[in-house]
């Protein structure tokens, strides 16, 4: 699960214990969900320990920015929703 999807599912306290956990914050964590920011494969590491592995890796080194999705053709989405 990505960082927007565990904020989504559990909430702002939750994801707060977690980010602490791995040594960052729940502003920090927001600023992943969001799309402004990818954390290093270090911290993607922690998050995913302090998570329980509800967070996974891969989803949080690969998540799209804001400015990736909004430049996103339509044709683009269509293709990938296939």
């Amino acid at each position: 699960m990505d960082a927007r999807g565990y904020l989504d599912k559990y909430g702002r306290d939750k994801a707060r214990v977690v980010a602490e956990e791995a040594g960052t914050n729940l502003a920090y964590f927001e600023q992943l969900a969001c799309g402004f920011r990818r954390p290093s494969y270090e911290l993607a590491e922690r998050l995913c320990a302090a998570s329980g592995g509800e967070l996974d890796t891969p989803s949080l080194m690969t998540a799209k920015s804001r400015k990736e999705a909004s430049r996103a053709r339509p044709s683009d989405q269509q293709e990938a929703a296939a």
